[in-house]
């Protein structure tokens, strides 16, 4: 049975490697994603997107 690769919540690109980056309530965000949102400042361009991004896994029903 072949097993789905993850994908981010954030940037949707499918992640091959899934023991890199996060796993919150059963979404993955990749190490890109996860480095970028550590060193993001709250008047950076890209604060809304990745904010609207996180968001989305609060909004998203569990798997589990």
């Amino acid at each position: 049975m072949a097993v789905a690769s993850p994908t981010c919540i954030i940037c949707l690109h499918t992640q091959f490697n899934e023991y890199k980056g996060l796993l919150i309530k059963g979404r993955h965000i990749c190490h890109k994603c996860e480095r970028r949102i550590i060193v993001l400042n709250s008047d950076d361009p890209d604060y809304d997107y990745y904010k609207w991004g996180l968001k989305k896994i609060w909004d998203c029903p569990t798997n589990a």
